[in-house]
Formats: C-alpha cells, sequence, structure tokens
C-alpha cells in the first residue's frame, strides 16, 4: 500500500493498521522525525534495532527474536536500517509470521522501481510503504514553523538563516531547532544571539564571489578568486550558499510569470528577502532565465556527486571550476 509521507508525518498513528513499513529514500532527517514518533508512540514496546549487514552474517537473527517470546513486553518494534533487497527472503519469512503486537519498520535509501523490496510493499495491501523526498524549501519552513510554534521573533529572515546555514538538511535543522529549544527557554529568540548559537557562517567574502559570479562579471571573478582562500573543509559550505542562490532565482522567475515584473515578484517571495540584498536580486534576475537555472543548478547537483564519490579530488578546485562555468554562463546574453 502506497502512502504519502506528508500524511504519515502528520498522522504517524495511521501505520498501526500495518504489521510491516517501508520508508525509503533520501531525507535521512524526515525518517529520524517519524522514528521517533513511531518511538514516542509505543512506549511500552520492546524495540530491536538490527542493521542488513547483522541479518547478512546470521540470516536467522530476525525470524528469532522476532518468534521469541519477549519477557518485557508483548509489544515489539523491530528496525531495520539500510535495507536492500539483499535481505528481502528475510523479510518474507518473518512476514509470514503474523502478528498484531508486532511492528517492522524498514529503512533504505533510494529504491529503483525495479527493486523487488519496493515492489512487495507496493502492491501487497498489509504492509505500507513510502518515499522519503528531499525536502523542499516550502516543506522546511513549515517545519521550522511548527517545530518552534509559541516562539516569539521567529522572523521569516531567521527561519532563512536557519535553512541557508544547514544546507537545506533537515536532519542539521533538527540539531538547530534542539539547541533554540534549550537556550531561549523563554519562547523568546533574539536574531543576534542565533546567530552566535548556530555558528552561522558570516562569509562575506564568498558571497560576494556567489552574487559576482552569477551577475557574470568574470573579470571581477578572477581577482576575487586569487584573494580569497577557499577551504576544502567548507566546501560543501560554498556549494549549499550556490544552490540556494540557485533555486530562490527559479522560485522568482516562477512567480514572475504572473506579475511579468521582478521587483513585484520579489515583494511577494514568502518569506521575504532581506532589503538589502534585493538589488544583487534584481541584477541576477536580468543574467538568468529558467533554462539557464536548470542548467545551473544540474552543474551543482554534478559537483556535489563529485566530491561526495570522490575522496581524492580536490573540492576547492571543484568549487573555483563551478564559480567560474556559472560566470561564464551568466555572462551569455538570452
Amino acid at each position: 500500500m502506497i502512502l504519502k509521507s506528508y500524511i504519515v508525518e502528520q498522522n504517524t498513528a495511521i501505520l498501526n493498521d500495518y504489521q510491516a513499513t517501508l520508508l525509503y529514500g533520501e531525507n535521512s532527517g524526515l525518517k529520524e522525525d517519524i522514528k521517533l514518533k513511531i518511538k514516542d508512540q509505543n512506549k511500552k514496546a520492546e524495540i530491536f534495532f538490527f542493521f542488513e549487514e547483522e541479518i547478512l552474517k546470521n540470516k536467522n537473527i530476525l525470524y528469532e527474536n522476532f518468534a521469541n517470546e519477549s519477557l518485557f513486553s508483548e509489544e515489539k518494534i523491530f528496525f531495520l536500517e539500510q535495507a536492500t533487497d539483499k535481505i528481502l527472503e528475510q523479510i518474507l519469512e518473518v512476514l509470514e509470521k503474523k502478528n498484531e503486537k508486532i511492528k517492522i519498520y524498514i529503512f533504505s535509501e533510494i529504491l529503483d522501481k525495479k527493486s523487488k523490496l519496493r515492489n512487495l510493499f507496493e502492491k501487497d495491501k498489509r504492509v505500507a510503504i513510502f518515499a522519503c523526498y528531499e525536502d523542499t524549501e516550502k516543506t522546511l519552513i513549515n517545519y521550522i514553523v511548527k517545530e518552534l510554534a509559541g516562539f516569539k521573533g521567529l522572523t521569516g529572515e531567521i527561519i532563512n538563516l536557519i535553512i541557508t546555514n544547514s544546507g537545506s538538511n533537515r536532519k542539521v535543522i533538527q540539531n538547530e531547532i534542539v539547541k533554540i529549544k534549550v537556550f531561549f527557554f523563554n519562547k523568546l529568540i533574539n536574531k543576534n544571539q542565533i546567530i552566535e548559537i548556530l555558528n552561522i557562517k558570516n562569509d562575506s567574502g564568498f558571497e560576494e564571489i556567489r552574487d559576482t559570479a552569477l551577475i557574470g562579471k568574470k573579470d571581477k571573478i578572477n581577482k576575487l578568486l586569487s584573494e580569497l582562500n577557499l577551504l576544502s573543509e567548507d566546501s560543501f559550505f560554498y556549494l549549499n550558499s550556490l544552490n540556494y542562490r540557485i533555486l530562490k532565482l527559479i522560485e522568482i522567475q516562477k512567480i514572475n510569470e504572473t506579475y511579468k515584473n521582478y521587483e513585484q515578484a520579489l515583494e511577494s517571495l514568502k518569506p521575504p528577502i532581506f532589503w538589502k540584498d534585493k538589488p544583487i536580486y534584481l541584477q541576477q534576475l536580468k543574467k538568468w532565465n529558467m533554462a539557464k537555472l536548470n542548467k545551473a543548478a544540474n552543474k551543482i547537483s554534478n559537483a556535489e556527486i563529485l566530491m561526495k564519490k570522490n575522496s581524492i579530488v580536490r573540492n576547492d578546485i571543484v568549487i573555483k571550476d563551478l564559480i567560474i562555468s556559472l560566470s561564464e554562463e551568466a555572462s551569455i546574453s538570452f
């Protein structure tokens, strides 16, 4: 049975109708949120954690723990981590032994349509499956607002700071929200303090490089790159900064299809852009149409894949090449 992640997130209890649930996809933060809710709703249950590697080493371990009576509770919950088709046989074995007091939650990375595990859970109405795709800016905004409901001083600018500094990663945002709740125990958020406790990077040097590149000033870019030392350990911060700006420009271009006026499109943006950043956005919007922005997003994605998969490559060189490429693209008229 295929479910929608946003529905499950709103009401995790619906998973109680299924003996087993498969959660797959790249959004580890969403999976962690749902896992915590499941544990919170089943405090009396005995909980077991197994990784696929453990099950492959001992193919009876899952069934034995499933079948054995618990000394602590009638209810059991199994969390199977990093599952793939390799343990399909073991999963089928425990599913055949029906027990309403035992629930199985299986966590996988991206599964293609040919996956036997995915096909099993999509076609069998006794079990559930849903994809955990990466968050959009909208879902992250809603997530932060919901988690910090009741806190005063939570502005659109602060929400943007949290999202940008986290690289749009829900798992990082989860940790940041914990810090906020602990520090602002009086539920009154102060912008200057939040910048300090979240260790928000204030890299004005890279911001200038990013903005100059996206305007297409190639001569100035070469000068800035020679003056600023890009640190390899901060490469993903640089990448996230570029990606966030491109995604924001895409969002504004979509809004502008209605307004046909960039200034009006900027004004209608939620949450709003900080007033001092509007001039640079207007300059960049004139250099990037939707086709070029999608091309830029692909270049950023390819750079991220290269850096994550190749430990030998110098990340700072990848970032510099990407910046130069974006600058050249921005300088081309459309």
